[in-house]
């Protein structure tokens, strides 16, 4: 399966199967790849790989009834409705900055699109709120822990390192095949339009950022934007493909992006931090002026 994103960029769906945990995921990947409509791995390809698969490909798989819940995630728990044994892996892997309290803030608009209102009703039943979490100097939503499409009776945490975790893929692919491929691993995340969107946790051969700001436009002004975040871009191109449900196609391939070769997701959480001072000065700043005359001279 695959689809033209624009005239010279393509994206080609890689099925590799269910996994259970612990298989070799590059093994399956390259046996997958040069057969059907999967094209052969060739230098300057990126690949985007959802991190579900590389959790468990790492076995980063919990088995929830062996989660001792401490009274933190307890206390916790009983505010937010969300399992407490979910609460207490949260907690481990990562710092809590606050709650969504999603069944109270969007259940008109999650039936709105849900495949049938006992669907949403369920759905917000299992999962009531979402924690924002720092998670590997990002945000994110419940430390990225998730029960969906994990064996029953498990969760499935994040890699680790998912920029480390990225380097190994790649290297092995050019290890067993030759290619200098870029790897991109994506995960799903919570957007502020009351949905989610894929977004890239770990790469490595490809530069996330296009380094673009201050390119003049098409009338020789100076842009604002260029600084356009590519693996991002990526990773919600290719979840067309991957999906979120039941579409067994957890690897996309991705031909004729133009990167520069590099790698590596950065602390996005200490960019917040700094910038939250000025926006916020300036913020009322703005609101003051609206009502207050200021003379200026």
């Amino acid at each position: 399966m695959s689809v033209d994103a624009v005239s010279n960029v393509t994206y080609h769906g890689i099925d590799i199967g269910l996994l259970d945990g612990g298989e070799d995921l590059v093994a399956l990947l390259c046996e997958a790849t040069g057969e059907d409509e999967s094209p052969a791995l060739q230098d300057e390809d990126v690949l985007v790989i959802s991190s579900k698969v590389v959790s468990l490909a790492e076995e980063r798989i919990v088995d929830l009834d062996r989660v001792p819940v401490s009274p933190r995630a307890d206390r916790i728990a009983d505010v937010t409705g969300i399992d407490p044994r979910e609460v207490e892996l949260i907690l481990r892997e990562s710092t809590v900055l606050g709650s969504i309290p999603v069944s109270e803030v969007a259940p008109d608009r999650l039936e709105e699109y849900a495949v049938s209102p006992e669907a949403a009703t369920e759905a917000l039943d299992s999962l009531p709120s979402l924690l924002v979490t720092k998670w590997n100097g990002r945000l994110c939503t419940n430390a990225g822990i998730d029960l969906s499409n994990s064996p029953e009776g498990t969760a499935t945490l994040l890699p680790a390192e998912p920029n480390a975790s990225a380097r190994r893929i790649r290297e092995a692919i050019s290890d067993r095949t030759g290619a200098d491929v870029a790897i991109v691993i994506a995960d799903s995340e919570v957007s502020h339009r009351g949905g989610s969107v894929d977004v890239a946790i770990g790469c490595d051969g490809i530069e996330p950022v296009d380094s673009s700001f201050g390119a003049t436009d098409l009338f020789g002004n100076p842009k604002l934007g260029g600084v356009d975040l590519l693996a991002d871009e990526l990773a919600a191109g290719a979840a067309l493909l991957a999906g979120q449900a039941a579409e067994r196609t957890p690897i996309v391939l991705v031909r004729g992006v133009e990167y520069d070769p590099d790698g590596g997701i950065q602390d996005d959480v200490e960019l917040a931090r700094q910038g939250l001072w000025p926006t916020f000065k300036q913020s009322v700043q703005v609101k003051l002026a609206e009502h207050v005359p200021i003379s200026v001279g």
